[in-house]
């Protein structure tokens, strides 16, 4: 399955939404694919309610914040 990503722009699997943030599911998974398979259910199968907890609670990193993160420390 393949949806319009509006974060990349782009075409994108179901299989890349799963494992984007390093290795875990996009924040937006539920939102994108809602309407399309019930992702809530798939979710729930594939997580217990604590990983779900730390996937999805708190407040989503900036792309600022993302950038900075990705920038190797100079020793």
């Amino acid at each position: 399955m393949e949806i319009y990503c509006n974060q990349l722009g782009m075409m994108i699997r179901f299989s890349y939404c799963m494992v984007v943030s390093e290795g875990s599911p996009c924040r937006n998974i539920i939102r994108c694919w809602e309407g399309r398979v019930d992702i809530v259910k798939f979710l729930r199968e594939k997580f217990t309610e604590d990983e779900l907890k730390k996937l999805f609670g708190g407040l989503p990193k900036s792309r600022i914040e993302r950038i900075i993160e990705s920038i190797p420390e100079e020793e």
